[in-house]
């Protein structure tokens, strides 16, 4: 009988078998697969950094504001092809971009491509406004919102504000 044998007949019975480190199997454990990225812990945690004052020096308040937005619109459209979230936050959102765009950016930001960015993230985010104001349906709502999306990650990104998806 094979050592393998003798352990699956050990197995079977519950017995306990010692084996010796030359008959034991060589194959590496299996790696497991990487957790999937819970934006929203990741965001929970920056905002728990930015109350313990251990935020990056370029935080940037009027960005994380649009940001929370953009998380509780964005995701649910991209993830659940749920529109109302962004249908019923619209308002919120062009008020929190015209806020971003009238904000001083911290020193690590001010670099001619984030402040395009910076000063177009109200128009880009007005644009999905009249969509949704002229109910607009939801797969052109959403390509909108992708677009905005892209648009807004082009000064998380850039920024380094510690807000990473």
């Amino acid at each position: 009988m094979s050592i393998r044998h003798s352990l699956v007949l050990a197995a079977a019975l519950g017995l306990a078998v010692a084996v010796p480190a030359s008959a034991q199997d060589k194959t590496p454990p299996a790696k497991k697969p990487a957790p999937a990225m819970d934006h929203a812990a990741m965001h929970a945690e920056h905002m728990k950094q930015m109350e313990g004052g251990k935020a990056d020096a370029a935080a940037w308040k009027e960005l994380d504001a649009y940001h929370m937005l953009m998380m509780a619109t964005w995701h649910p459209a991209k993830d659940k092809n749920d529109l109302a979230p962004t249908r019923a936050k619209i308002g919120e959102m062009v008020t929190a971009a015209k806020a971003v765009a009238a904000s001083k950016a911290p020193a690590a930001c001010q670099k001619p491509a984030l402040a395009k960015a910076q000063a177009g993230l109200a128009g880009e985010t007005q644009k999905v406004q009249a969509l949704v104001t002229s109910k607009a349906d939801d797969a052109a709502l959403k390509a909108a919102m992708k677009g905005l999306h892209d648009a807004f990650e082009v000064l998380e990104e850039g920024c380094n504000t510690g807000m990473k998806h």
